[in-house]
């Protein structure tokens, strides 16, 4: 909001549009009072002469209301209309609004009259002065000047109609419920691994903002292009398990407002429903695919995109496979995991501190790090491939993905130089013994 006299603004339209939003401008008396003067004076005067100047424009105001009572008041109402956009990101609302003194303190009214969405605007201060009332063939009419200000919601906040309107529109496209028999099993102590990390699925980028295009059908062809080039080069293995990992931001944005699960404005390809939809479908798939092999145990690691949402999807996917005795599910929503598979204990986290590591997991894995020869942690959300150094029998790999990257990471300069997954086969008595990149092209 500027601070500075509009060419078309009267003295008395700045000086009420400076007393307003006083507190929004972060201006004390003897400011405003220097702004509207030019000159400046002791506190007491700065007071008492924008207190006579306050009672001056309600004064005027209610003049300009008489001078117009032939009007209609649908007339006067919209010729007072006025907002202003603020650099903060607020707005500021003026009308003539007719109300009651109950609907002037109903924060709901207020909001709906001045033609904002109480889900997704919060009202920070509002003034209302009654103008005028007078007769009307249906009663007396009481015209209030009501000036509000306004900032939107970063978080989204649900009602009923929200949660009716998601349960109608999630149609989704899944067959009945088939057997799939894994034909690559034996029990031989091998685990493959499979993590998806940071697809961001509906993460929307171009060549022309970022640098590079994704979207919706990049991040399926790239999904499927993963998990296949694992079926092609293992055809010929055979594995006592897959364990599956989903979850690590693997939805772009957690909410029918666009935003991560702590608020942070995302640019997204699809809507939120059709998201949802389509990522559940994406993880069947996914399991469907691998179950072909060996049995697969599906573990989800909540994370900071989709905390939410992801968890959602999790309770549809125990309930596909509740009676698949090939298909086991991990939707749990703690922020670690720890699976062990014979001598073998894996850490699962989307992040973590790398300093902190060897504290945090000795703490909450003791009961199966004591009996583990090998201790091996997978980790996701920098987007990008690194060994830690070794912290006794800790070993701490991040994961790198095959999602785009978002003008908000390439405005911060975070590098993602490849697009690759990597997958790994783990003995149980031996630790890792082959590492699989899928290198996107």
């Amino acid at each position: 909001m500027e601070l500075q006299r509009q060419p078309t603004e009267s003295f008395l339209d700045f000086a009420e549009r400076l007393l307003t939003n006083r507190d929004i401008l972060d201006l004390d008396k003897s400011e405003v009072y220097e702004l509207l003067y030019g000159k400046q004076a002791s506190p007491d005067h700065c007071r008492k002469a924008l207190t006579t100047l306050q009672m001056t424009i309600e004064e005027q105001n209610k003049s300009n209301i008489n001078s117009s009572s032939n009007s209609e008041p649908e007339q006067i109402i919209n010729s007072k209309t006025s907002i202003d956009l603020n650099k903060d990101g607020s707005q500021t609302s003026s009308k003539l609004i007719e109300m009651s003194e109950n609907e002037a303190k109903d924060v709901n009214f207020l909001l709906k009259c001045h033609g904002y969405d109480s889900n997704n605007w919060d009202l920070i201060s509002a003034r209302n002065n009654i103008w005028n009332s007078y007769s009307k063939q249906d009663g007396i009419m009481t015209l209030y000047s009501s000036k509000i200000t306004v900032k939107p919601r970063t978080k989204y906040l649900w009602n009923e109609e929200d949660v009716q309107k998601l349960f109608d529109n999630l149609h989704t496209d899944f067959k009945n419920k088939i057997h799939i028999s894994p034909t690559q099993y034996e029990k031989n102590g091998n685990l493959l691994i499979v993590p998806i990390a940071d697809l961001h699925y509906g993460l929307l980028s171009d060549k022309f903002s970022t640098g590079n295009d994704y979207n919706l059908e990049i991040a399926e062809q790239v999904y499927y292009y993963a998990i296949n080039d694992v079926l092609n080069r293992y055809s010929n293995r055979k594995f006592e398990k897959v364990l599956f990992i989903v979850g690590n931001d693997f939805i772009n944005a957690d909410n029918l407002s666009g935003t991560t699960q702590k608020g942070t404005p995302q640019d997204n390809s699809s809507l939120w429903f059709n998201t949802v939809d389509k990522a559940t479908q994406l993880v069947v798939n996914g399991t469907d695919m691998l179950t072909k092999i060996a049995p697969v145990d599906i573990v989800y690691v909540p994370s900071n995109h989709d905390l939410h949402t992801m968890f959602g999807i999790m309770q549809t996917i125990k309930a596909w496979y509740r009676n698949d005795d090939n298909v086991n599910v991990d939707d749990s929503p703690l922020p670690r995991k720890y699976y062990k598979f014979g001598k073998t204990l894996l850490p699962l986290s989307h992040d973590i501190k790398i300093k902190e590591a060897l504290k945090i997991i000795t703490s909450e894995g003791k009961d199966d790090w004591s009996n583990s020869e090998h201790i091996i942690c997978l980790i996701a959300h920098l987007h990008q491939a690194m060994v830690y150094e070794k912290q006794g029998y800790l070993e701490i790999w991040r994961l790198p993905c095959i999602s785009g990257w978002s003008r908000w990471s390439n405005n911060q300069g975070y590098i993602q130089s490849e697009k690759k997954n990597q997958c790994f086969v783990v003995n149980g008595e031996l630790g890792i013994m082959d590492i699989l990149n899928t290198v996107i092209k």
